[in-house]
């Protein structure tokens, strides 16, 4: 069924290439990964985590934003693992990327609840370090994707360079406005390890080119709504500015839809974060010039499949970078660039 689906995303890939054409393309891929989801879900994977001991391994996958279309591809990432390497698997988090205290709540549950591994997208570098380190205690591997910890005791850590995804994303807007212009960076979580390596690689990037001007860096707290006022209050704050640089899904998506509405589009370029359906529409439209996407399928895969290993203690990499790259309206309809913005598919 899988096999099935997959091939007719990428018909409709190479068929369908007008206005509109990205979000047909998205609800096959959303349909089939609905069906991935339910048949997942009928073989018994995400339910309770307790089962009898020695039927299968139990692993608690704790994301950011239980709620997030990010990480709900992490999840059916994790879920094919889980079905290749016999784990039941748990899937879990706040419903906020701000909610620390939630998450170090879950992960104090599943600890105790037996988990056996434990897959990791931590809310904050420093405060989940002394969950990692009660999970070492236990015997349980850590095993961190997308965000790290600041703990010796995680077993190993799976996402992005995001300092090398800043300065791609900071070489790709000096493309679009041949090395001359004024910006200003839409950022995120202020504090947040990925969003100052993100924003590092950009400044690095740019250090030696002066022209290329940042203004400012605001940020908006992952929200679309609140990173759209940020958008609004920079236009009338400086008036014309170049390009924006928005470094999350949030930030691109609430920064897009003020520059369509105020007929901005195009005239102040826009280098966005992530592959949501809202990107992808309006990077074909014109409103997004490009955006740096990640792998979070590959991210939960390779995180259950690295916990498993750890639990059976074979040796594991300490990191394992997933890899980023440049989508724009050029590129995106490339075959490997497809199997990369609808990885539920493959």
């Amino acid at each position: 069924m899988r096999g099935k689906a997959a091939a007719a995303v990428v018909v409709i890939a190479k068929q369908d290439r007008g206005r509109g054409g990205i979000m047909r393309r998205i609800a096959v891929a959303v349909a089939t990964a609905s069906i991935f989801a339910l048949l997942l879900s009928a073989c018994g994977w995400g339910e309770d985590i307790r089962t009898v001991p020695g039927e299968q391994r139990n692993i608690a996958l704790i994301v950011k934003n239980k709620d997030g279309e990010f990480w709900n591809t992490v999840k059916m990432g994790a879920e094919a693992a889980a079905k290749e390497f016999n784990v039941k698997l748990v899937f879990d988090g706040p419903t906020n990327e701000i909610d620390t205290e939630t998450q170090v709540e879950l992960v104090n549950k599943y600890l105790v609840y037996g988990t056996e591994g434990l897959v990791l997208a931590a809310n904050d570098y420093v405060q989940l370090a002394d969950s990692v380190a009660k999970a070492d205690k236990l015997g349980v591997p850590v095993v961190t994707i997308e965000s790290e910890v600041d703990s010796p005791k995680v077993t190993s850590f799976i996402g992005i360079d995001n300092y090398e995804a800043g300065r791609k994303a900071a070489q790709k807007m000096q493309e679009l406005t041949k090395d001359k212009g004024r910006f200003v960076i839409l950022n995120f979580l202020k504090g947040s390890r990925n969003a100052e390596r993100r924003e590092r690689g950009i400044r690095d990037e740019w250090a030696d080119s002066p022209d290329m001007q940042v203004l400012e860096t605001v940020y908006c707290d992952s929200s679309a709504a609140s990173c759209g006022q940020a958008t609004i209050d920079i236009l009338r704050k400086y008036g014309h500015i170049d390009g924006i640089l928005a470094l999350n899904s949030a930030a691109s998506i609430g920064a897009a839809e003020q520059l369509q509405k105020l007929g901005k589009d195009g005239l102040v370029r826009l280098v966005a974060f992530d592959n949501t359906p809202e990107e992808l529409e309006w990077l074909q439209e014109g409103v997004i010039q490009a955006t740096v996407i990640q792998n979070p399928f590959s991210m939960g895969y390779l995180g259950v499949k690295t916990v498993v290993e750890a639990i059976d203690r074979q040796k594991v990499a300490a990191r394992i970078d997933t890899g980023t790259k440049v989508i724009d309206a050029e590129n995106m309809f490339w075959s490997d660039n497809q199997k990369m913005l609808f990885p539920f598919v493959q």
